[in-house]
């Protein structure tokens, strides 16, 4: 008889294990500041056929991204599990994830075009199978279809844009691009990006290929959701990084625009990402929209350092790339800790529906405690790392008057009136999250008699958590990495003192007087709190025990309050769902029903229903494929089941295969 917890551990140890290790190789590689190589035998006559590692500074950076990350999922993955026992196989879970989380670390390590495809395609293939874990559900399966199409066109499109590297060089080989970068013509150098940006921000989850996210995330596994949003995302940045600063590499302002365009596609897909995020009630939804948002906020910095870049303005380039690392890193520890309370919250109620959720913060303290860390983290909240990385990206956003470039300017100006507005809004959003979920009174059974996750899960989640804090708290250890990672020419100044300046820039090159914290206030917040803290310890602790007594408040003429009279999160987002009403096109139907046909005066209930349409779905992708499947319709009528019409078709494609050998010039 099978022992599901044996499974678990023989599943899940190996993972956390491995991914340790994978901690131990990047820290290693970027304490040493030197490269690590290896190479398999060469076919012969196919030289560029062939696997390639390279672990440089950029690879191991994301490498220690992906190890960190999964082994607080590996750890969580122990006790989640649990609720898969007798209904589907824990072990194809637990093998799959291992083969997902090995195939990202082979994709940032390879330096082979041949083998990065490889492995990039066994990422989407492994991916896939998890997203369709719960494969009895259609909507799963409509969910993995969207995912699987969309994660191969942006494949077509990265190899559109090695194919043409390789014809420029000769070789699939990285180091060839490297070395190719600066004599590429600017035709070519615009369309390898172009290529890339469209290929890797489908992976990425970039506005307007972003539309597999929202579906995918909430029917894959949780833990599975924690591993593709805090990490698959990251590797298709990888993958961006490295196209646009190694293969491209610009270097002069006509360059200058290719960082704009990331700018546009950054802060378009922040907003977009966080509207929607906002109106949602289903919380593993929201959060997915929240990567777009998240992914947004990354491609806007990276874009920043590339528009700073061509023209020079190296202490500037500096700062917003290290913005943009900083922001990946920290998305993927607080994504990751979301996504691990939402399947703790999911496994012990049933539902993701945050309308069915309420009181938890009482059934479940440990997890309300680590997902209001993930929410104050996520909202760019002082003390917790999201703030570090979001200030740094202002700061960029806000030097762009350097650029000697009007236009220029003034894009900037509005992405950074884009980007304030969706800080605000993820505010707003994650206090609808945590208070709709976990505050209040349960509205219904399963929260009411929900229970606290089991230590594993909670093990995990404190991993992640303790993360959100010391990036925060300690954000030179962050900077001293990304610096290290990324060859930053001038020293990091990380210094912390208790009352005094913390420098997150560079002492050099003016970049200290445009990115200098001085975090007093922080300080005085962290300490206020601890204090806080130890008095209520304290008071709970050696205070008198207290009667208690209930007395009843005014109830507006409803009787006795109780969940009903609650705000939800549909009414909660009302607000939010009428000002940007153009945006979302809401549809409202208001089911009336009253206690008699004859008597039309006395209503019984009033059911409201209010549904949020995805635009892009609707007036892109929809017309997209009906177009598809009209031009499909009409070649399909050429599949007549009759021989005489195949044989006349080979006889016509061989008589235009002969005329194009003997007119060829």
């Amino acid at each position: 008889m099978r022992d599901p917890r044996r499974e678990a551990i023989a599943s899940f140890v190996p993972a956390a294990a491995s991914s340790l290790l994978t901690v131990a190789l990047s820290v290693s590689v970027l304490l040493s500041a030197s490269a690590f190589r290896l190479s398999s035998p060469m076919i012969e006559g196919m030289p560029s056929i062939s696997l390639s590692f390279y672990v440089d500074g950029t690879a191991a950076f994301f490498m220690l991204i992906i190890g960190l990350v999964s082994a607080s999922v590996s750890i969580y993955s122990l006790g989640y599990a649990g609720s898969y026992s007798g209904k589907h196989s824990i072990k194809v879970l637990g093998s799959m994830l291992n083969l997902f989380v090995l195939s990202m670390v082979l994709v940032t390590a390879t330096n082979n075009a041949f083998s990065f495809l490889l492995f990039w395609e066994l990422m989407s293939l492994v991916s896939f199978i998890l997203v369709v874990y719960e494969h009895e559900k259609e909507a799963n399966l409509r969910s993995g279809i969207t995912y699987l199409i969309m994660t191969h066109i942006g494949t077509a499109l990265i190899t559109a844009a090695f194919l043409v590297l390789y014809f420029q060089t000769g070789s699939l080989s990285f180091d060839s691009f490297r070395s190719a970068a600066g004599h590429l013509a600017p035709f070519t150098k615009d369309l390898v990006f172009v290529l890339a940006l469209v290929g890797f921000g489908t992976k990425a989850g970039l506005v307007p290929m972003h539309i597999w996210l929202p579906r995918a995330h909430p029917s894959a596994p949780s833990n599975v959701s924690a591993l593709m949003s805090g990490v698959m995302l990251k590797v298709g940045i990888y993958g961006l990084v490295r196209v646009t600063l190694d293969f491209v590499a610009p270097s002069t302002p006509a360059d200058a625009w290719l960082g704009l365009l990331m700018v546009v596609a950054g802060s378009s897909s922040a907003l977009v990402g966080v509207l929607y995020a906002s109106v949602e009630h289903d919380i593993k939804r929201a959060l997915a929209y929240h990567s777009v948002e998240n992914i947004g906020i990354i491609v806007l910095g990276l874009g920043l350092s590339v528009v700073f870049m061509s023209f020079g303005l190296e202490s500037l380039a500096a700062l917003a790339l290290l913005a943009s690392m900083y922001h990946s890193l920290n998305h993927a520890v607080f994504k990751g800790l979301l996504f691990m309370g939402a399947g703790s919250v999911l496994m012990r109620t049933g539902t993701a529906d945050m309308n069915q959720m309420g009181g938890l913060v009482k059934k479940m303290p440990w997890t309300s405690l680590f997902f209001l860390i993930g929410s104050i983290a996520i909202a760019g909240l002082p003390p917790l790392n999201g703030f570090i990385s979001e200030w740094l990206t202002m700061q960029a956003l806000l030097s762009s008057s350097q650029v000697p470039n009007v236009v220029l300017q003034l894009s900037i100006g509005f992405a950074s009136i884009a980007f304030a507005l969706t800080l605000g809004l993820a505010s707003a959003t994650f206090v609808k999250l945590f208070g709709i979920s976990f505050l209040s009174r349960p509205r219904s059974k399963a929260a009411e008699d929900a229970t606290e996750a089991p230590r594993s899960m909670l093990a995990g989640m404190t991993i992640a958590g303790s993360l959100c804090v010391v990036l925060g708290a300690l954000p030179f250890v962050a900077t001293s990495t990304i610096a290290s990672a990324f060859g930053f020419d001038m020293g990091l100044v990380s210094t912390y003192a208790p009352f005094g300046p913390l420098t997150v820039g560079y002492a050099a090159g003016g970049l200290k007087s445009a990115s200098s914290l001085s975090m007093p206030t922080v300080v005085l917040l962290v300490g206020s709190v601890g204090a806080a803290l130890l008095g209520f310890v304290a008071v709970a602790g050696f205070g008198r025990k207290t009667t208690t007594r209930r007395y009843t408040t005014w109830e507006g003429g409803f009787g006795a309050l109780d969940e009903r009279t609650e705000y939800t999160a549909t009414s909660l987002s009302q607000p939010i769902r009428t000002v940007f009403k153009s945006f979302f096109r809401p549809r409202t139907e208001v089911d009336r029903k009253y206690h008699s046909d004859s008597n039309k005066l006395t209503k019984r209930s009033v059911t409201v229903t209010t549904e949020t349409r995805e635009i892009f779905e609707d007036q892109l992708y929809s017309p997209a494929t009906r177009a598809v499947v009209a031009v499909l319709d009409r070649v399909r009528r050429i599949q007549t089941g009759k021989i005489n019409s195949y044989l006349l078709y080979v006889m016509i494609a061989t008589i235009l295969l002969l005329a194009l050998v003997v007119f060829q010039p």
